[in-house]
């Protein structure tokens, strides 16, 4: 075996070692916090992972733009609503 191929291997092998660990501490983190256990927390895993592979080959999913409008477009709205209404403006200044 090459160096670089296990230098290969080894990158993908604690990249593996450390996806599996997030998930399993969402899992805790869920478990200890509601006592109850999130069957679907896979099916997200394996949506965001499906959508990271379509956005690198440049194939953005449809939902991925309507959820950066959606962000985009509550961003604006709330960014008038501070800056047209002088009491709401009023009070960002206030608490910070």
């Amino acid at each position: 075996m090459d160096l670089s191929i296990a230098a290969i291997l080894a990158q993908d092998g604690v990249t593996s070692g450390a996806i599996y660990a997030l998930l399993a501490l969402a899992l805790v983190l869920v478990f200890s916090v509601t006592r109850v256990i999130f069957i679907p927390q896979g099916e997200f895993v394996a949506y965001g992972a499906l959508t990271l592979a379509a956005i690198q080959a440049n194939k953005a999913p449809l939902s991925a733009s309507m959820l950066v409008a959606l962000g985009v477009l509550t961003f604006l709205v709330e960014m008038g609503r501070t800056l047209l209404q002088p009491e709401l403006r009023l009070h960002a200044l206030r608490t910070g």
